[in-house]
């Protein structure tokens, strides 16, 4: 309902085996998540061997930054993210250990807005993630 700009955001989320999910955050436009946004990857890699992508769990899509380790449940279980934004400085916790250092200035999200909205994505399906324990704290 309000745009965030330097903000901590906790969230433990669910999801169901192969469950895609994302958690959108810094959104200037409503309309358009994917283009005006950015997005953390929520999704079951819990069985995934080798290195990571973007678009493995706790990656930020659309960059080069993926999880400095697989830190997934397996299906069914509680993660836990803690996404923190500080001007261009972005940090992801999952599951207690710090996975992305990144500085947004630096990546194919340097043109973002710096404030916007967050948001939860659902791609529909059955079954789908379930969210819970969603806090906010603002940094000043």
């Amino acid at each position: 309902e309000k745009k965030y700009k330097d903000f901590v955001l906790d969230v433990e989320y669910a999801y169901p085996p192969g469950g895609n999910s994302g958690v959108y955050f810094r959104v200037g436009d409503l309309t358009d998540p994917v283009g005006k946004g950015i997005e953390a990857q929520i999704l079951d890699s819990s069985n995934k061997k080798g290195p990571l992508g973007s678009h493995d769990h706790g990656g930020i899509v659309a960059t080069d930054a993926a999880a400095s380790k697989n830190m997934s449940r397996p299906p069914n279980e509680w993660n836990r993210m803690v996404v923190t934004c500080q001007g261009s400085h972005l940090q992801v916790e999952l599951n207690g250990e710090q996975i992305i250092d990144i500085q947004l200035d630096k990546t194919a999200m340097k043109d973002r807005p710096l404030e916007g909205y967050i948001g939860f994505q659902d791609h529909g399906q059955p079954n789908n993630i379930k969210f819970r324990n969603i806090r906010i704290r603002e940094l000043k």
